[in-house]
């Protein structure tokens, strides 16, 4: 018995975490005092967990990474994503800190960041390059 206990602990012990899926919303609310944003603009998540950007109204929005952890290399870019439901999501695998904006409402201050498992060190900080060269 003692055996079988003692088994099951270490299996316990051993058995990685189950992945994770949180939301954010990009929202649209032209009465609100910021009308574009994302809902959360900041969240906290552990590597391997998965989120989903939703559009919350018929408007255009996307999800650009524009600073991530160095190591991260290419572009990460969500669709336009035009009618409210249409959903993109993303696996973050590396640990650090992720900032992100909506590329047509960038200049309106939607955006937001995201820390995976330990927020990273501004040296530890790469800009992102995408296809404009911002």
């Amino acid at each position: 018995m003692k055996k079988l206990l003692l088994t099951a602990a270490l299996m316990l012990m051993v058995t990685p975490a189950m992945a994770k899926e949180y939301t954010i919303k990009m929202v649209t609310d032209t009465e609100a005092e910021h009308p574009y944003a994302f809902s959360p603009s900041t969240l906290n998540i552990q590597p391997g967990d998965t989120v989903i950007f939703e559009n919350a109204q018929d408007d255009t929005h996307n999800m650009m990474i524009d600073g991530a952890p160095k190591g991260v290399d290419g572009m990460i870019m969500s669709p336009t994503l035009e009618q409210e439901g249409q959903t993109w999501s993303y696996t973050f695998t590396k640990e650090g800190t992720y900032s992100f904006h909506c590329h047509p409402h960038q200049a309106l201050g939607m955006k937001g960041t995201i820390i995976v498992g330990t927020a990273s060190k501004p040296e530890d900080m790469h800009k992102m390059k995408h296809e404009h060269g911002e």
